[in-house]
């Protein structure tokens, strides 16, 4: 029975990844190799014009759950003339909204055809569905600066630490709220892998040789290159 729902479901993998360490490159270059569709931040686009907001927005509360404080100093912003006013808005969005919206999107695409899913917290969403291999990837810290620097995400060294803390931190309270789960517990992935210590294309290669082990040599039901 099992198998034959893996057999019959479209393939997916999706990478969680942190800031800096590639694994957004990793993703594209696995659905390059494997002809499947890359899926990264066209899900935040598509969850945005789901939930009537610009992509800017939701980019800003997509990995920061929203707090009683946080809310509460966003209405007496209205009122004090101290603190710079922003229109909230209409309907209050919460992590788990944004989430369950991403999730729909996500579970649409995986319909159609197979996918390499990358972060929006695929691992969470497609925890126990079959033929779904789940990969996180992690780096250095001193690797993560200069590829922040490298591609332009940052002007400093400062800057760069300053940016890693707090993604690092928004991530993992995502992850705690929508899942209660550890981001970074290597036991909700198939595997882990670090890019500053063996480089990309191994990575990558260790990526396609754990599924291929995991599931067997699976028909690739509906490849395509967009």
């Amino acid at each position: 029975m099992y198998t034959e729902v893996i057999m019959t479901s479209q393939p997916a993998i999706t990478v969680s990844r942190s800031l800096g360490s590639g694994g957004s490159l990793i993703g594209y270059h696995l659905a390059q190799r494997l002809g499947w569709r890359y899926l990264d931040r066209r899900i935040l686009r598509r969850a945005a014009a789901g939930l009537g907001m610009e992509v800017e927005d939701l980019d800003r509360q997509e990995e920061r759950p929203d707090s009683f404080l946080e809310r509460l100093l966003l209405m007496l912003g209205a009122a004090s003339p101290e603190v710079p006013y922003t229109p909230p808005v209409e309907v209050p969005l919460y992590g788990e909204e944004i989430f369950a919206e991403e999730r729909r999107i996500m579970e649409q695409a995986l319909a159609q055809a197979p996918a390499v899913l990358v972060g929006r917290g695929g691992f969470v969403a497609f925890k126990d569905r079959p033929s779904t291999f789940h990969v996180h990837v992690r780096a250095a810290t001193e690797f993560r600066i200069q590829r922040l620097l490298e591609i332009g995400k940052a002007g400093s060294v400062r800057a760069a630490e300053k940016l890693i803390r707090q993604s690092d931190q928004d991530r993992a309270a995502f992850i705690k709220e929508i899942s209660g789960l550890d981001w970074q517990d290597p036991r909700n992935f198939h595997l882990v892998v670090d890019p500053s210590r063996d480089g990309f294309p191994a990575c990558e290669n260790y990526i396609l040789e754990a599924r291929r082990l995991r599931f067997g040599s699976m028909p690739d039901h509906g490849a395509v290159t967009r």
